[in-house]
């Protein structure tokens, strides 16, 4: 493969003030690696050079916190707030709106914070990089930037000044939320146990109780101390040629002066036995405490940078964990301490590595059982022999991970770097791991007890471990709420009429601030790409069609795959009786943890674990591209798997498909309450999930059939059938085998990305399948359908802030008029709401999303503090479109940062979806173009007016549905008077 910079640098070369210090092939990765040190600042650089034309500039700095004040978050919102160079508010989100950036954001971690960007664009990504820069190292950094970002007194009521105050700010509404998750809670509770001595015992995202004990002058500080170049560490990925980095960086670096950075991470000092600690966390005074606890063991087992102990613990955490017939996960599971198992495994808490196995859906009483549960199997597999083909599963598990080139690649490869670099290690160290695998198989072929002795090392006989136990608290969200008000009430005690006053006009002025429009000479300054730079035509997948005997539509997509055959296979649902989509989950559930024939789900589990890289299952239901009144439902199956697996991977796939059994009652009931547990806590913690869910479900079909597989209706059926399983069953089991026999004999149209062997043994694999098949295709019953509309309804949940979603009707993806809904949609939701209800209203996010194949547009906001300002909002957007002043530079904008939604970066498994998607819904390549060339079209009339003719008709079709916690919801309802929400609690 050639590569431009292997013949323009040397090791020892100086360029543009940079030291090339290494040059290291990759082969595996098809990369070079070139490691340069800038000589002035010494400031870090390390380009992975490939072939791949989506690139990525990255720039991270060591972020130590210094406490619980979420300070390197807050600054990590506030750098991108504006800087020296582009004095404009939010230059980021001004950059959001006219890039085609593949990522573009920025992270907060334990000891480090990420600023990335990835694009295609060549051009794209300088400009990307030009504001990076800028806003890491020369942000303006404004009193009222930290104010807004992180944390500042208002008045509670803003027409009464002189009454009670409440604390706000983006990253402090943020941290609510994140504080109402249990899940949440027990990391972090668990995080601050373990490491008493050290960093990551703080919490970096900032508590909300600590978060306004920070300053701005201590802000300030933080960002002088840690964001300087010789403290920083550029990552670069992709084909654009080493040197114009350099270019690039050179004389912005120049004008600093080198620094000794002063970053000292204190390691853990180990425990000389293990602790045991409770705390609790809010559920709805109306939800019922019974199997609500969370237990937690998390033991420190090991430093993150050691990549063979690392690779070791994988490869353990696979064995123990990995597939539904692990031992240790099996053990619990049948246990029933628990309804199911959290995400357990080797972890890394920045330097420091974890091992955590946690439960949800059990009892406070249970810890000891749980601990005693846990030990007694790691010590009965510590004293038996590991099957073989257990371990060899698990090591073909994590070669997939190495391996395959995924979504997010790039971004990928910056975190594997990061994993060891800013501790002062190797950075190609996890980008190798292919060669600590093979070494560490080696050492287990030589020693078959090396696993065996890892769980006495790390887990048995090591005393640093905590056992957490989380319980439902029904009193919590009060008591939460009394102790905020007791920590404001403190502040305002202090503070005089007059002050009391100063604040409610500064918190006044900082809302005005804020809602005011950038200087469009200002935003002007910032690089952007010109419509005039797009490509003529949207990108297309290179796919051949071939229908194979039997009937079955087999697509071949030619892309890179890396040695990984994917397939997908799509089974019409069309005509599936409207009784069964309620049971839909259960039959997914079926094939991905129970048995099949004659074989339980355990042989299953393994089967899937030695000949796959994973197995998926899910419900695709959209229109057709072409037509609104042709429902496109299907059941989608996703394989993947390498060539020498790839028969014994179709084989199990006709075994799940065909002949998935239901009938192993103690196996089913398990599942069952796995299923509640998950289903629990993803509606009531992803509030704006299930809120948009309930405010779509009465506007298609479509969106119906989604609330009821993905919404309260499901959580309704497992509540019912776990509390009495003995009477229902058997019914459920009757639903799963009914679907099953419907599936296996509907039409199937399938997409294979992969080596030509791989190729023929699918096709011929699938003509054998249609042999099998009864194909009887039924009435489409998602006709059957009448719109509800007008609904308003509050969600009760144990969440400290609010998720507000209206729905409306919209124009079909086949309407002439939708690409120009799409663009506005992108400027609505990047303009006026962003600046209503993050700016002024300190919500951590809100948008407008417009789904043309669903027919539907919803305005929403996200981790808020609000609900009535917020739906004041949304009314307020047709009076906002009336007299809103876009030009057609803004149009342009908005054309250059969505068209290319249409052409994804195209990664193996990406392509193979997309070109099935593609040819289901008849989004044929002239649609596309077509499509392409309107919205390259657009003007501001015709947007503005898109707009005014959907909002104006579909407010007065609209759904309104907010999740908060009741009191947030009442005080809602006393404020809108006589438009109030109908309030009900989730649980």
């Amino acid at each position: 493969m050639p590569l431009l910079s292997e013949r323009t640098l040397e090791v020892g070369q100086q360029l543009e003030g940079f030291e090339v210090k290494a040059i290291t092939p990759l082969k595996q990765q098809q990369m070079v690696a070139y490691q340069l040190e800038h000589l002035k600042t010494g400031a870090k650089l390390l380009h992975l050079y490939s072939e791949d034309a989506e690139n990525l500039f990255s720039i991270s700095f060591p972020t130590p916190p210094p406490n619980s004040t979420g300070i390197p978050h807050i600054l990590e919102h506030s750098v991108l707030a504006g800087s020296e160079k582009y004095p404009v508010r939010e230059p980021f989100f001004e950059m959001l709106k006219m890039s085609p950036a593949t990522f573009i954001n920025a992270m907060t971690g334990p000891d480090c914070t990420y600023y990335p960007v990835s694009s295609k664009v060549k051009q794209d990504l300088f400009n990307l990089a030009e504001v990076y820069f800028d806003a890491v190292f020369h942000p303006l950094l404004t009193e009222n930037t930290f104010k807004r970002e992180g944390h500042h007194l208002a008045p509670a009521d803003p027409e009464n000044p002189q009454g009670e105050l409440k604390f706000t700010g983006v990253v402090y509404n943020e941290m609510s939320g994140v504080f109402s998750d249990p899940e949440q809670r027990l990391d972090s509770i668990a995080n601050r146990i373990l490491f008493p001595d050290n960093i990551y015992g703080l919490e970096y995202g900032g508590d909300p109780k600590n978060i306004p004990e920070l300053t701005y002058e201590d802000f300030r500080e933080f960002h002088a101390n840690y964001y300087h170049p010789s403290n920083a560490y550029f990552v670069f990925y992709g084909n654009i040629a080493t040197p114009e980095y350099l270019k690039f960086l050179a004389e912005k670096l120049d004008v600093f002066e080198q620094r000794k950075p002063n970053i000292n991470i204190t390691p853990q000092s180990q425990w000389s036995e293990p602790r045991f600690q409770e705390d609790s966390y809010p559920i709805s005074a109306a939800d019922s405490a019974e199997e609500k606890t969370y237990i937690m063991l998390k033991w420190l087992v090991g430093d993150s940078t050691n990549s063979d102990e690392w690779v070791a613990l994988d490869i353990l955490s696979r064995i123990l964990l990995g597939n539904e017939g692990a031992p240790l996960k099996k053990a619990i599971v049948e246990s029933q301490i628990g309804q199911d198992l959290l995400r357990s495994g080797v972890d890394s808490v920045g330097k420091e590595t974890t091992f955590h196995i946690g439960i949800q859906g059990s009892e406070p009483d249970r810890g000891e059982a749980f601990s005693q549960l846990v030990i007694n199997t790691l010590t009965e597999l510590a004293e038996t022999e590991l099957e073989p083909n257990l371990v060899e599963a698990a090591f073909q598990q994590a070669a997939y991970q190495h391996q395959e080139i995924a979504s997010m690649y790039p971004l990928r490869m910056l975190f594997r770097v990061m994993q060891t670099w800013i501790y002062g290690n190797d950075p190609l160290t996890f980008l190798q791991i292919g060669d600590r695998l093979v070494e560490c198989k080696q050492r287990y072929l030589e020693n078959p007890s090396y696993f065996n002795n890892l769980i006495r090392e790390k887990l048995l006989n090591n005393p640093h471990r905590l056992t957490l136990i989380l319980k439902p608290d029904q009193e919590w969200q009060s008591t939460y709420d009394q102790e905020i008000a007791a920590q404001v009430e403190e502040v305002r005690s202090q503070l005089t009429p007059e002050e009391l006053e100063h604040i409610a006009n500064e918190a006044e002025a900082l809302e005005v601030e804020s809602g005011t429009p950038n200087d469009p000479e200002a935003v002007a300054k910032l690089p952007q790409l010109q419509v005039s730079d797009l490509p003529p035509k949207p990108d297309d997948i290179p796919t051949d069609v071939e229908q194979i005997d039997g009937g079955v539509t087999l697509l071949r997509n030619h892309v890179l795959a890396n040695g990984v055959n994917y397939l997908q296979l799509d089974f019409s649902l069309r005509g599936l009786p409207e009784d069964l989509w309620l049971y839909v989950p259960t039959y997914i559930d079926a094939l991905r943890k129970l048995g099949a024939g004659d074989m339980d789900y355990e042989h299953i589990a393994r089967r899937i674990a030695s000949y796959t890289g994973g197995i998926n299952f899910r419900t695709q239901l959209r229109t057709h591209a072409q037509d609104p009144y042709r429902p496109i439902h299907g059941f989608r199956v996703t394989l993947k798997t390498l060539d020498e697996q790839l028969e014994q991977a179709l084989d199990l796939l006709r075994d799940l498909i065909f002949a998935v059994n239901p009938r192993d009652t103690a196996r089913l009931r398990d599942v069952v309450n796995q299923s509640l547990a998950q289903c629990s806590s993803d509606l009531v913690y992803n509030g704006i999930y299930t809120a948009m869910l309930r405010a779509s479900a009465g506007m298609t079909a479509e969106a119906k059939i989604s609330q009821v597989i993905n919404g309260l209706p499901q959580l309704e059926l497992l509540n019912k059938v776990c509390d009495r399983f003995d009477e229902h069953g058997a019914n459920l089991m009757a639903k799963v085998e009914t679907i099953r026999d419907y599936v296996a004999n509907q039409p199937l149209t399938a997409s294979f990305t992969g080596s030509d062997n791989g190729y023929e043994v699918v096709k011929n694999t699938l003509s054998e399948w249609s042999q099998q098949q009864q194909q009887q295709p039924g009435e489409n019953f998602a006709n059957r359908f009448d719109p509800i509309y007008n609904l308003r309804e509050g969600l009760a949940g144990p969440v400290q802030v609010a998720y507000c979603v209206q729905t409306m009707p919209a124009p079909h993806f086949s309407h002439p008029k939708s690409p120009l809904l799409a663009l506005g949609a992108h400027l609505l939701g990047l303009g006026y709401l962003f600046s209503e209800i993050r700016l002024k209203g300190n919500a951590y996010g809100a948008g407008c999303s417009y789904s043309g194949l669903g027919k539907v547009i919803s305005l929403y906001s996200y981790r808020d503090p609000h609900v009535s300002r917020t739906l004041e909002v949304f009314t307020g957007l047709i009076d906002y479109i009336k007299d809103l002043d876009w030009t057609q530079t803004d149009v342009d904008r908005a054309i250059i940062a969505t068209i290319q939604d249409d052409s994804p970066v195209l990664r193996p498994e990406m392509a193979t979806s997309l070109a099935l998607e593609r040819y289901l819904i008849g989004q044929t390549t002239e649609v596309r173009e077509e499509r392409y060339q309107r919205s390259l079209n657009a003007t501001v009339a015709d947007v503005k007016q898109t707009l005014l003719d959907v909002f104006s008709s579909g407010m007065e079709h609209s759904n309104i549905c907010v999740m908060s916690s009741r009191a947030k919801l009442e005080e809602a309802n006393d404020q809108m008077e006589g438009n109030t929400l109908e309030i009900s609690d989730i649980m």
